[in-house]
């Protein structure tokens, strides 16, 4: 019997129809206004992965460039097998991205990382988060819906999907009336039970704030969320951090949260 990992090359690659099909990705050197190149990927119903790069500007390119350049990407690389020590919450069947939010492996760092744990670990780590604190869900945390396992190995998470982020927020006119000190007393309150689980978000900003029922705060974003000490595979956004650092600690999440209160009253 063919393993997961080689039975992708003998199946039928996808055919590309329309840049719709894909999800593309343009890399841009620092104040560059061309993209230095192209990735995109295309999942199947199947949750097989099919890769591609090319080295010119994304108008240029043609669907037969797009179908040619799609290679099977074997699970090893981007999905983590299920641990055996774990019981893991499994999404309905019948989810979907118009009823949830379906987070995969972060691919935008697939390029540079293949060959390496990285991406799997990446989204291993955050399964294991989202299992620990879904136990007592909290009202400011967004919900977990459970994760999707082929082939004996995690595929994607399932989020309970909200269309806001605060940064979106401070330009609608509702933001104006948004008592902000209650704002962050709720972010506060979400932070401080990740704490008493001995968690560290570690990347709190207002792109990782969702705006829920007309101004409720919903942490999102757990991929740099890990215990106290523990070693991180990413660290904080620019701008967001006090200095660099590379392990979770409850200071990343006090420095940002005190900063969030400042920036909301003269946002930028």
């Amino acid at each position: 019997m063919a393993s997961s990992d080689t039975k992708g090359l003998s199946e039928k690659k996808p055919v590309v129809t329309a840049p719709r099909d894909l999800t593309i990705l343009e890399a841009y050197d620092q104040g560059a206004t061309q993209s230095k190149y192209v990735t995109f990927y295309l999942v199947t119903p199947e949750d097989k992965l099919y890769f591609g790069q090319l080295f010119k500007p994304k108008k240029e390119i043609t669907l037969d460039e797009y179908n040619a350049a799609l290679e099977y990407v074997p699970d090893s690389e981007i999905y983590p097998e299920v641990p055996k020590d774990i019981t893991l919450t499994i999404a309905p069947d019948n989810l979907n991205d118009a009823a949830a939010f379906i987070k995969r492996p972060g691919l935008n760092s697939y390029e540079s990382m293949k060959g390496s744990d990285f991406v799997p670990k990446g989204l291993l780590e955050e399964t294991i988060i989202m299992e620990q604190i879904s136990k007592t869900p909290h009202p400011n945390i967004i919900k977990y819906l459970g994760c999707r396992v082929r082939r004996g190995r995690i595929t994607s998470i399932f989020l309970e999907r909200l269309d806001q982020t605060l940064m979106d927020y401070i330009h609608e006119p509702e933001f104006a009336q948004l008592d902000k000190g209650k704002f962050v007393d709720a972010l506060e309150s979400a932070v401080a039970y990740l704490h008493e689980l001995g968690l560290a978000h570690n990347d709190i900003n207002p792109y990782n704030i969702m705006i829920k029922d007309g101004g409720s705060p919903i942490l999102i974003d757990f991929g740099s969320c890990q215990p106290f000490g523990g070693r991180l595979q990413s660290l904080g956004s620019p701008g967001w951090y006090e200095e660099i650092f590379f392990t979770s600690q409850a200071k990343h999440d006090a420095y940002s949260l005190k900063k969030l209160r400042e920036w909301l009253e003269k946002p930028e």
